[in-house]
């Protein structure tokens, strides 16, 4: 050591009689080293003292002391000293009830420490005791004070935080299976939206999950941030799709801290100056990503990142949930149709057998050959339908084959209306049931033909009807499409047993939606709906 390091390092001045490494001994080891790395140990009469002992000591939590049984304290720094009265009781009190620990278990060995926290007003402490190693009896201890508000408020936080999740996770088969698609998501959103605001402190925040079939980043919910413009998508990638994209293709956590100056940041709320990314994981997989944002630059650091990966664990849970509860009821809708196809199959199938046979024999009038016809047709057509009511969204339920039949429908004829499904059966059944009733009905398989034509400036339509989830364009951006064009067109949106992946239903409903289907429906409630919608409309369009 040189002459200017030993010239910085604070001296500890000792009473007089006072060795030095007996004085150590007497302090528990994590204290006693700190002293010999910090400080100099000198005895009285070398010096008048040295003000940086404060220094030294005083660099121990919010203070130290040496307390005996019953809390008194024999010895304490200027740090600790500087506390208020009520607060000495409460460390004393605290570090009392740790000795008492100690005498009744004095083989407590050296070096050993016990913990007790408190709070006074709003902040919280822990007080670390540890047994003098020349007190046998344990009734003396060192008490270190420390002031753990910001790590206190975290576990509380944190409890709090899994306390939402558990009521997030809370979505038995029971609770979830009587709600329609739309229920099902303002169910959780809630929740969520309730724990983001209200426990986690953050009002903008989106959730986008991953499209396996195309590495789309789908909005499902969110509050307060600004849709993408229609076009516009982000994809799983770490280029050229912003932090989202990075976010969900890394499967780690990203804070830009300055939207100005980080050209990864795509716009989300008006005038956002910081965001905070975390991926959305089950176990190792990266479902999708949980985006919160602030007007204010730098307002988020790593407690609230560990706090919302923490409570995107859960949200991600809670979709994988409904995901397996949608699962099991088209699973079971499904393997009810085959049973009960095969309870009928052998009836079915005598009753086709005989009516066949009898008509290939029957030499006779006409009308009896037809009745015949008619039966084998019928059984047939009682197959078809068992299995259309429990096949999913790929079907129309009580729809007619015979696309000839004129059905006299004033309010429909000469209604201009746009379908958009990628569904072919789907599409095809309600472009045939609305021509059926007089309607002029444009078909398109997606929804960027759909707005396309909305945006062609040709003969406008008087009802929009899009499924909710196609390949390019989702059923919010044709509706968003639809009214930017006229606030008063009507638009119709359909989805399937699933959640809607698209959060199309849930924000056009809050934006003027008409009426939602869920597949598969009936042809009556398909058009009562369509009624609705072109009653409250202006006349068929010219």
């Amino acid at each position: 050591m040189n002459d200017a390091d030993a010239r910085s390092r604070a001296r500890l001045v000792l009473p007089l009689g006072i060795d030095a490494e007996m004085f150590l001994a007497r302090m528990p080891d994590v204290v006693a080293d700190f002293l010999r790395t910090a400080c100099d140990l000198v005895p009285e009469e070398l010096s008048g003292g040295d003000p940086r002992i404060t220094a030294a000591l005083d660099g121990l939590g919010e203070g130290v002391a040496v307390v005996v049984e019953n809390g008194e304290i024999v010895w304490m720094n200027d740090q600790l000293a500087d506390h208020t009265p009520e607060l000495l009781r409460l460390f004393s009190d605290a570090a009392a009830e740790v000795i008492v620990g100690f005498m009744e278990h004095p083989d407590v060995n050296d070096g050993e420490s016990a913990r007790v926290d408190f709070s006074h007003e709003d902040r919280h402490y822990a007080v670390i005791c540890s047994p003098m190693p020349d007190d046998p009896t344990r009734r003396t201890a060192a008490a270190l004070i420390s002031d753990v508000t910001d790590l206190k408020r975290t576990e509380l936080l944190v409890e709090e935080i899994d306390q939402a999740g558990g009521d997030l996770l809370d979505l038995d088969p029971d609770t979830i299976n009587p709600l329609d698609v739309g229920a099902r998501l303002r169910l959780v959103e809630d929740k969520v939206i309730r724990t983001m605001r209200s426990v986690i402190g953050f009002e903008h925040f989106e959730v986008r999950l991953v499209d396996r079939k195309n590495d789309q980043l789908e909005l499902v919910m969110g509050s307060g941030m600004e849709p993408l413009s229609i076009g516009e998508r982000l994809f799983v990638s770490r280029t050229e799709n912003g932090i989202s994209g990075m976010v969900a293709t890394s499967g780690q956590a990203y804070l830009c801290r300055d939207t100005r100056e980080d050209p990864l940041y795509v716009t989300g709320i008006p005038d956002a100056l910081s965001s905070l990314t975390v991926p959305l994981k089950l176990r190792d997989r990266v479902v999708g990503v949980l985006n919160v944002e602030s007007a204010e630059p730098d307002a988020f650091d790593e407690r609230d990142q560990m706090l919302v990966e923490l409570y995107g664990r859960y949200i991600a849970m809670a979709i994988n949930i409904l995901d397996m509860l949608v699962v099991e009821r088209y699973t079971t809708n499904r393997n009810f149709s085959s049973t009960v196809l095969g309870e009928l199959n052998h009836p079915l199938e005598a009753i086709t057998r005989n009516a066949a046979e009898i008509r290939a024999g029957y030499v006779g009038d006409g009308p009896m050959a037809e009745k015949l016809d008619a039966i084998i047709a019928s059984v047939e057509s009682v197959r078809a339908r068992v299995l259309a009511c429990t096949s999913g969204p790929q079907t129309i339920l009580g729809k007619s084959d015979d696309e000839s039949e004129i059905i006299d429908d004033p309010l429909i004829s000469g209604r201009r209306i746009l379908v958009a499904d990628d569904e072919e059966t789907i599409r095809g059944a309600i472009k045939m049931l609305l021509e059926q009733r007089g309607a002029s009905v444009e078909a398109h398989t997606d929804g960027s033909g759909a707005i396309e034509s909305l945006e062609s400036g040709g003969a406008p339509f008087d009802l929009v009807i899009s499924d909710v989830r196609m390949p390019d364009r989702n059923g919010y951006e044709v509706f968003r499409a639809a009214k930017s064009l006229a606030s008063e067109l009507p638009v119709i949106l359909m989805t399937g047993f699933g959640y809607d992946p698209h959060h199309s239903i849930v924000r056009s409903s809050q934006e003027g939606l008409e009426a939602f289907l869920f597949k598969p429906f009936q042809v009556s409630l398909l058009i009562e709906e369509v009624h609705k919608a072109l009653a409250s409309s202006s006349s068929p369009q010219e």
